[in-house]
């Protein structure tokens, strides 16, 4: 088993297996100076010397070459101080080129060979003849990278919805692969503002808890779920997996009150017993048994069919029996059946006419009116009557079109007349 020492570049980047070169004392947090494909760069041990098996070695093993002393910490001060010298001119050409770029950060590696550059863009960028204007300017190998928003966030750190500094940024090697589902899973709003990070995407930390809230909301029921509690039956109107609870709505009373799932499951095996209990007692209907066609199906016997049939056991009387016969054949819904040397119960007597029939019902008629003379009867119809004559004057003729009636009324006065004859 060979022996390998956990190096990590950043604090919140993998770790890496190299082999100690003869370092067995280093211990963790130690600053060494490790040989790279890039060439040298200083890291810190993540993990001492320790046996690893063969498998978990991937690729050939680098060397420690030896512990970082003032110089090479000097050496990346002074690095680090010509970060925003660098990065401005960098922006200055991209001006230049007019490329669709928006710089993050610079870096120079270990010894000065290499500057790389991070930016961010929407779509990819051409940039070779960018590469070249900087290497002739900054007299070094040029490499420019394109990042995504979660690795801008990596790089330049800062502080989470939460108050603490970001996971990507202090402990968190890979991004954790997080979907909208799990937002639903833990009943969270699915406002973007409240489930995004500062990089704009999916807070990493949906996926810490996620396994435990698919665990506990496996043992409580659902919203909606009809349950039985130690109060009475009821429905799950809410469910908190923070507190492994469930809100139930009584059905009787409609109270909202709160219970665990060992409470649920006790009241729900004690309902069960007892009606099992009365299923063996031959106190509790039966479960009904599959539907089947009319004519194959057996005849069933009606209500309460068990308690005539204890009953009938008990009576002698046989035109009794008959008529509980009947009563199991179907006639039970004649309830005024009388039943042998059964008493009738005695009804009003109803009221007879003074010649011994039925006296009809009363009516009772509203007031006639009183008649009126015809004169007062026209006058309804003919709201101005005409001015009586004098006497000794004789009365004119009213033209044709006064003396016009409608039918309806010619008909009316017709029929007075009539009468008065």
């Amino acid at each position: 088993m060979p022996i390998v020492v956990g190096i990590r570049f950043k604090d919140s980047g993998k770790t890496y297996f190299f082999d100690p070169n003869g370092l067995d004392t280093l211990s963790q947090g130690e600053q060494v100076i490790v040989e790279t494909v890039r060439g040298l760069e200083l890291a810190k041990v993540a993990y001492a010397p320790h046996p690893v098996a063969d498998d978990e070695v991937v690729g050939e093993l680098k060397s420690v070459v030896r512990r970082a002393d003032g110089a090479d910490f000097e050496r990346m001060r002074l690095l680090a101080e010509r970060h925003d010298e660098v990065l401005q001119r960098c922006a200055e050409k991209i001006l230049d080129h007019g490329l669709p770029m928006r710089l993050v950060k610079a870096e120079y590696s270990f010894d000065g060979s290499r500057l790389t550059f991070y930016f961010t863009a929407e779509k990819r960028v051409d940039f070779r003849t960018l590469v070249r204007d900087l290497a002739r300017t900054f007299k070094t190998r040029i490499e420019l990278r394109q990042i995504s928003p979660r690795d801008e966030a990596k790089l330049l750190g800062g502080i989470g919805p939460c108050g603490r500094l970001l996971c990507c940024a202090t402990f968190l090697p890979d991004y954790a692969r997080v979907s909208i589902k799990m937002a639903k899973d833990q009943d969270l709003p699915l406002n973007p503002t409240k489930i995004s990070g500062v990089c704009g995407r999916l807070l990493c930390c949906l996926s810490y808890e996620h396994d435990q809230y698919l665990a506990i909301k496996a043992e409580l029921p659902r919203r909606g779920a009809w349950v039985q509690t130690p109060d009475g039956p009821g429905e799950v109107v809410a469910v908190n997996v923070v507190k492994e609870t469930v809100t139930i709505e009584l059905a009787g009373s409609g109270v909202h009150e709160e219970f665990s799932p060992s409470q649920i499951g006790e009241a729900t095996q004690r309902v069960g017993d007892l009606a099992r209990s009365r299923v063996e007692e031959g106190i509790a209907p039966l479960p009904k048994r599959e539907r089947r066609d009319p004519a194959d199906r057996p005849r069933r016997d009606p209500p309460h069919s068990g308690e005539r049939r204890l009953l009938r056991e008990e009576i002698d009387n046989p035109e009794l029996l008959d008529a509980l016969a009947l009563l199991e054949e179907g006639f039970d819904s004649h309830a005024d059946l009388p039943l042998p040397d059964a008493p009738v119960p005695d009804r009003a007597p109803a009221q007879r006419g003074p010649e011994g029939g039925q006296r009809p019902r009363r009516h009772v008629d509203h007031p006639a009116r009183p008649p009126q003379p015809p004169q007062a009867r026209e006058q309804r119809h003919d709201p101005q009557p005409p001015a009586a004559p004098e006497a000794g004057e004789r009365q004119q003729p009213h033209s044709a079109a006064a003396h016009e009636k409608t039918p309806r009324h010619r008909h009316r006065r017709g029929r007075r007349r009539s009468g008065d004859r």
